[in-house]
């Protein structure tokens, strides 16, 4: 593990309910940034949200709009990955719920004004037979997510949004594979993260990293991850996203859980900063890994949701004095 220095800071839109921060991409043309994430008002109601201003949350500079998947049944909208649209505006991707679909979450992708008054699609892998949807991260006229269907779970795509096609794609020997990121390198090349679990108690979960070419439509470069590079199948490791370090290699955000292997139980979960370079031969290095903790003693989880330059974003977890939790949301700055 690295012994990097972490500066934390409170993320919290009071005005209408939780925020759970899900996604953040640089703004074009300007220092400040997108931030997408959900706000949860009530047990049955979940509002998408924008964020557009300063990563600096001190007086919460910027503008917040909240968002909702257009259609009077609709009920819950959770906004994930934003991305900037050429020509101006916004793309975001996310999920949702209709009273119709009740526990059944539906994918979408929005471009248009930050307001939200722009065209709201439904992204429906699978020709549309699926129990869950969730589409994560956009970029370069691509976004990728997972689905699973009713027989079988984390069918991981890759969809192009100019010809609406689905692409699969799957770790070798895994029985699920989640797509949580995707960036955009330039031309035809992509860099894809997220997580495949496999059958049995000496493989449990991994992250992943791996490159897509959007002609061929073929992965390259493969690399599988666990918590602290660690050679033992008894830790949960996901990758939530993946952002540029500016030097041709990835910062991402990492969420891992640690597994009792005499009973694959999960016994403590926590996030972490990732940093991985390019080799020379364009293979991807072993990680660096920097552990995110919130600094208070009462916290009981730590995730880590997504990443832009150096800063990790995501969530904390503490009892409240009702006998029940707080989830508050935070920007990590890794040193």
């Amino acid at each position: 593990m690295t012994n990097r220095p972490v500066n934390y800071t409170n993320i919290n839109y009071q005005e209408e309910g939780a925020t759970y921060i899900e996604g953040v991409r640089g703004v074009d043309g300007s220092d400040n940034v997108y931030i997408s994430g959900m706000i949860v008002v009530n047990s049955s109601l979940t509002n998408g949200f924008l964020y557009e201003g300063p990563l600096d949350f001190n007086g919460l500079q910027g503008t917040w709009n909240t968002l909702m998947f257009p259609g009077d049944d609709v009920v819950n909208t959770s906004c994930y990955g934003p991305n900037n649209l050429e020509g101006g505006g916004v793309q975001l991707v996310g999920s949702y719920k209709t009273t119709e679909s009740g526990s059944r979450t539906l994918g979408f992708l929005y471009e248009g004004p930050t307001d939200g008054s722009g065209a709201w699609t439904q992204v429906a892998p699978n020709n549309g037979d699926t129990n869950m949807v969730f589409v994560h991260s956009v970029m370069g006229g691509f976004a990728v997510g997972n689905y699973d269907t009713k027989d079988i779970n984390a069918y991981a795509f890759i969809y192009d949004i100019s010809t609406k096609e689905f692409t699969e794609i799957a770790a070798e020997g895994a029985y699920s594979t989640t797509l949580y990121g995707i960036w955009h390198n330039g031309g035809t090349s992509y860099t894809l993260a997220g997580g495949c679990s496999f059958e049995g108690a000496g493989d449990v979960s991994q992250a992943f990293i791996v490159d897509w070419d959007s002609t061929t439509k073929t992965p390259s470069n493969w690399k599988m991850y666990q918590y602290l590079n660690q050679n033992i199948k008894s830790v949960v490791t996901h990758f939530e996203g993946i952002t540029s370090d500016g030097s041709g290699g990835y910062n991402l955000p990492s969420d891992w859980v640690s597994v009792d292997p005499s009973n694959e139980t999960p016994v403590s979960t926590a996030g972490a900063f990732v940093h991985i370079r390019r080799n020379e031969d364009g293979t991807f290095s072993d990680a660096e890994w920097t552990e995110l903790q919130y600094p208070l003693n009462t916290v009981t989880l730590t995730s880590a949701n997504t990443a832009y330059e150096n800063n990790i974003l995501g969530l904390y977890v503490m009892p409240n004095n009702n006998g029940g939790m707080y989830t508050i949301s935070y920007c990590a700055e890794i040193g």
